[in-house]
């Protein structure tokens, strides 16, 4: 690990786990640089007329930038 990381509780629905995985990943991604890992604190999921929709709950974890101000 290099530098400062701070870590944000996320939630994401998709048609299968690794759906809802990716997509709480690529949301992340568009306001945070340098996604570095993530945990899965919890799966469950519900029957929609379309099938089935599985919940996560993810900690991700990022690096903090240094900016120099001067």
């Amino acid at each position: 690990m290099d530098g400062v990381q701070k870590a944000i509780q996320l939630a994401a629905t998709g048609s299968s786990i690794e759906a809802a995985i990716e997509e709480a990943l690529d949301r992340a991604e568009l306001t945070l640089e340098r996604v570095d890992s993530f945990e899965v604190t919890s799966i469950s999921g519900h029957r929609e007329e379309a099938g089935l929709q599985y919940d996560v709950k993810l900690t991700v974890w990022f690096t903090l930038l240094e900016r120099m101000h001067g």
